[in-house]
This record gives C-alpha cells, structure tokens and sequence, in this order.
C-alpha cells in the first residue's frame, strides 16, 4: 500500500506549500506551450520587410496550428488517461500497445493533414481570413507549419504520456528545449539569413523537431512501459478508447480555432483596408492566452490536493485550497487588467508595433478588460473537475468562448467594431454569474455532507481462511447477490466480504466512506491533471484492487462484486454471475426498501447501467457476458436452492 499512502501527504502539508509544489511545473509547462504560439511574432515584428503584415499573416495560419494541437491532445492526453487508469487498476499489460498503437494512428493523420494542407493551403488561407495583400505572406509561413505537422503532433502526444508515466520534469524539459530552440533560431533566420516568413516557420519546425526527438528518446526508457514493433499496428478499438477521454481537450482548442476564424473573417468585413488589425487582435488573443496559460497552471496545481480531501471529506482544505487558487488567479488577473488598460501600447511594441491603431489599443481596453473574470471562470471550471463534478466543468468551460462569445460576436458586429469587442467581456459577465451560481451550489453540497459523512475509522479485518477456492459473484441489482452471497460462505465456512471492502479501502487511503461506496458510480473524468495522474476515485481503485489481493492471500472466500473476478484472475477464482427476471427483482427491491413499483424498476436500471460501466472501464468487458464467468445462473429460483446449486458446482473444487 506504500503507493496510495504516500498520497495522504495530500491531506497534511500545508497548503500554501503543496500549490507551489504541483502549480509551478504546470505553469511553467504551459507557459512554454503558450510561447510556441507568439515568440515568431514578437520576432517577425522587428523584421524589416515583414512587421504588420507578417503579423497578420501568424493570425491567419494560426487556426492551423491550433487544429494540430487539438488532434496531438486528442490521442496523448487520452492515452494518458487510460494509463493512469491502468495503473490505478494494477493493469498495465495492454499499455504499451495502447501507446504505439495510437502514436500510429497520430502519424497516419498527420501525415493525411500535411498532405491536405498543402494541396488546399490557398483556399484554407482565404476562409481562414486571408486578402489578397496578407495571402503571400501567409502562404510563406505556412508551409514549413504544415510540413512539420507530423513532428508537432507526434511531440504533442507523447508529452503527456511522458507525464503519466512519472517523469513531469523530463516532459516540461522536452517542452523548454523545443521553445529554446526556436527562440534562439527565430533571429539566426530573420536577421542572419533573412529568410523571411518562411524562416520564421522554418525555426518553428525546428523546435518542434527537438521536442518530437526528446520526447521519442524517452520512449525508450519508459519507467512503465516497453515498446515492441508490433505494438505500433494501429488498433482501431484502442484508438476510439483513448480519444473519448482525451475530446474535452479536444473541443477546448477547436473553440479556439472557430473563434479565431470567425473573429478573422468578421475583421476583415469591418476593416477591409486595415490589415494590421488580425494581426493585433490575434497578437491580444496569445497575449490572453498566457495569462490564461498561468491561471490554468495554478488551478492544476491545485487539482490533485482539492480531489483528494474531496474524495477524504475534508471540506476545510477543498475550501482553502479553493480560496487560495481564486485568490491568487485574481491577483494576476488585476495585473493583467491594468496592463491591457493602461500599456496596451507598449504591449504591442514589444512586437514591433512603432505605430498602434484605435482599434488596436481598442482589443486590449475593450475585448480584454474583462480578463479578471476569465481568470475566476477558468479557475472555477477546473475546481469543479477536481471534486468530479464534469458537467459543472465543461459548462462553465465551454460557456465563455462557445455558447456565449459566438452568438454574441455575430450578433453585435452588426453594430461595429465597438459592439463587435463587448462581445469578450459580455461572454465573461454571463459565464461568471453562472460559475457563481454552481459554486453556490457545490458548497451548500459540501454543508449537507459534512453533516452525513462517515468515520473512516474501522475495525474490520481480513481474516485468515483455508486454503481453497475464492469465489467472486457479480450480481444485478435486486437479484440477491448479497445474500447468496453471504449465505454460500456460511456453508462452506469461509469469510465473505462486501461492504467491509469500504471500511478496508477506507483505512487504506484516508477517503471518506461514503466517497468509497460511490466508486462503482464514478466514472473516469476525460479531463485530466496534468502532473498528478491518479484522481481520488483512481487512488481508491488501486487501494481496492490491492485490498482484495490481500484478501485473496488469505486463502478461500466469497467476494461480491468490485470486479474481483478480473481483479484477482491470477488467482483462477471461480466466477459467478447472478440475474434474475425483472418482476423478481422489482418485488425484492420493493419488500426490501419499501419503494414503489416504478421507483425499484428505475433504481434497477440506474445502478445496473452504473455497474455495467464501471465494470467495463476497469476491465475492458463486458459486464454479465456469459463468456466471462463460469457460471451465470437465474435467481429468480430463490436463495436457497440457488446457495445449493452454487455449492454443488464448487464441491469438487474445495
């Protein structure tokens, strides 16, 4: 159990200490990622022949950069959230092929988006927002971004299956090298050799091929995995297991292409003649991204240590934590606000820019000025994935740029430039008011379970057994798996374990009770941390799989449920599966918890579905598949004759 305890850290050291200690790498992590998207334009800016134009011309082939981050974050960060699972669960046999696999299928569609954007890059430069005079410019920079699609993308998902495997620093160095890279080649290119354009791009590809190099190197010195050739034939079921837990990253960065694209598109209809303006509002849009980048690196940081004393009950420090991150996001967010304010000139110096116009001061004292709030929604929207609440998440996520900020930039554009800017800090007013309603909300959650939650103090042990066969019994809800379950044991005079599985797991990480006995409830969030790689619900899987090895050391018993049948498949148990005919199992619910007809029948479905879910997550079965088990028998019989059946089928095998 050294694994799980050591996490209890989590719920003592202060708190001040373990945000800094998860919140710095994440920041500077994301940061990095951040300056990939601007320092071309910060040299670009200062290179004669180039300037506004060559600016404008990074906002165009923008959208096209982010569409390949969107498709690497896809597959790594889904990857690494089905490795974290794997060795949450003690299961890490498929995850080499899971990785290679993946990688291939990254490759494949790099490869099949390189080759596209280069037969179509005039028309996706132009419905990008491209003119006839910024289209040249554009064209030059985005060739050497789409050759290096492949590089980038591959880089992109091996880096946070760097990161689940254990080595965040190694991750965030390949990251550093890569930026590096290309900062130091931007000017050699620009200056040196007056490449132009393309030599801006070409620093780029450069700098991600130094990422995509270190980033393979540690493939091979994985701490959790090796790859074999074989591995790296594209498997089509692995590729659709990963990117369902890796699309919310996915759908955050598409917001941001649709966006971009829209904003290009709208500009050049209101400032046909103005082409330095998409170059302004994107270089406002990557300036807002960094500081977004640093408040999303604090709120990360502060993800493992929230979940976890969600997951232990200890609301006191969920709030803190909360409090701190909030306190300390809206801390920058004023120094960004009195900066876009009041220095939106010398911001945009810092490009190159010797001469701004109204509309570009405009994009920062306008479009900007709301940034304190996205800095609390954003902030507030990763809380929320923190204590498992992903709906609240990707509303609050999703609302500012996609539900609200979309309308409204069609809407107010109607009316100029000026309406067309309100619509940034409207979209934050609205999403903010709704973070601040579901805050209310979790908390009056938190009030209510403080009240009811239970000790994780207990008693119970495991207890020695003869040795001998372990049974494991699945059961559908209402068909009196427990029972049977506990009535076999007697029989046979072994232990039988159920519900004393929580009080164990419980002891074992510090959760709450009540948080344990929802597990089978909770289902993996697609959004994942980005340095801490095990939720509160993931430790208490590893702590219930190794409990039931435990138990199962013990000698011979009867388990329920807890997917002890995969779990302990080492060990050859003998697996049951016990159903029973709806109206059987609607009349036991209702004599049982006195519910209506309706309300059993609905209780019946829920937990089953929940059941079946969680089953297949931790195994990759099918639940109450025949093929799985070894016997699947109808209760429906009764609980006696069912405890003899059982008995004379395992007789010979005591």
């Amino acid at each position: 159990m050294e694994k799980v305890e050591n996490n209890k850290f989590l719920e003592e050291v202060k708190i001040g200490k373990l945000l800094r200690m998860f919140a710095i790498p994440c920041v500077i992590s994301l940061v990095v990622q951040a300056l990939y998207n601007i320092v071309d334009q910060i040299f670009i800016g200062f290179t004669q022949g180039l300037g506004d134009l060559g600016n404008t011309a990074t906002g165009i082939v923008y959208p096209l950069t982010v569409i390949a981050l969107a498709i690497g974050l896809l597959i790594g960060d889904g990857v690494a959230a089905k490795l974290s699972i794997n060795q949450g669960q003690n299961n890490n046999k498929n995850n080499s092929k899971t990785i290679a696999s993946n990688i291939s299928f990254g490759l494949i569609i790099s490869l099949i988006m390189m080759a596209f954007g280069l037969l179509f890059a005039k028309p996706i430069l132009v419905g990008f927002g491209a003119n006839e005079v910024i289209l040249p410019y554009a064209s030059n920079y985005s060739t050497f971004i789409i050759i290096g699609f492949p590089l980038f993308i591959i880089g992109t998902i091996i880096n946070p299956i760097i990161r689940a495997d254990g080595s965040p620093k190694y991750a965030m160095f390949a990251m550093i090298a890569g930026a590096l890279t290309n900062i130091i080649l931007d000017p050699v290119f620009l200056f040196g050799f007056k490449m132009g354009m393309q030599g801006a791009a070409l620093a780029t590809l450069l700098g991600q091929a130094v990422t995509f190099i270190l980033s393979v190197i540690y493939l091979f010195r994985a701490k959790t995995f090796k790859l074999k050739l074989s591995d790296f034939i594209p498997n089509l079921k692995l590729f659709g297991s990963v990117t369902k837990l890796g699309i919310s990253s996915f759908l955050t960065q598409i917001s941001i292409v649709i966006i971009s694209i829209i904003n290009n598109n709208l500009i050049l209809s209101l400032l046909p003649t103005d082409n330095s303006a998409i170059g302004m509002l994107t270089i406002a849009f990557k300036v807002f991204g960094i500081v977004v980048s640093i408040i999303v690196g604090i709120a990360c940081g502060g993800q493992p240590i929230i979940g976890y004393n969600y997951g232990a009950r200890k609301f006191d420090r969920v709030k803190q934590t909360f409090k701190l991150i909030i306190t300390t996001s809206l801390v920058i967010g004023v120094i960004a606000t009195l900066l876009f304010l009041f220095l939106p000139k010398q911001i945009f110096a810092l490009f190159g820019y010797s001469q701004v116009s109204e509309f570009g001061v405009k994009c920062f004292t306008i479009y900007m000025n709301m940034i304190l709030l996205t800095c609390f929604s954003k902030a507030t929207a990763i809380f929320f994935q923190s204590i498992e609440k992903p709906v609240k998440s990707t509303l609050v996520a999703m609302c500012r740029d996609l539900i609200f900020l979309v309308p409204l930039t069609f809407i107010l554009y109607k009316f100029g430039v000026d309406a067309f800017l309100w619509s940034a800090p409207i979209s934050d007013i609205l999403t903010t008011i709704l973070a601040i309603v579901f805050l209310v909300l979790v908390f009056k959650e938190f009030a209510k379970l403080s009240q009811k939650s239970e000790t994780t103090e207990t008693t119970v042990k495991i207890e020695n057994s003869k040795p001998g066969i372990i049974i494991t019994i699945s059961r559908e809800h209402g068909a009196g798996g427990r029972e049977i379950a506990f009535e076999l044991a007697k029989k046979l005079n072994i232990p039988c374990y159920d519900k004393e599985l929580t009080s164990m797991v419980a002891k074992n990480t510090g959760l709450a009770v009540d948080y344990i006995n929802k597990l089978e409830n909770n289902v993996s969030q697609p959004l994942y941390e980005l340095y801490l790689t095990k939720t509160p619900t993931e430790i208490a899987r590893e702590a219930q799989n190794n409990v039931l090895v435990a138990i199962a050391q013990k000698g011979s018993c009867v388990i329920v449920g807890r997917c002890a049948d995969y779990i302990l498949r080492d060990y050859n148990p003998y697996r049951i599966f016990i159903y029973a005919d709806m109206e059987y199992k609607q009349q036991r619910i209702m004599n049982n918890y006195k519910d209506a007809k309706n309300t059993a029948y609905e209780n019946i479905i829920k937990s089953d579905k929940n059941r079946a879910r969680f089953y297949h997550e931790t195994t990759g079965q099918t639940w109450g598949a025949k093929e799985n088990y070894d016997l699947c028998i109808n209760s429906s019989i009764g609980v006696e004759q069912m405890v003899n059946i059982i008995y004379n089928c395992i007789k010979n095998k005591i």
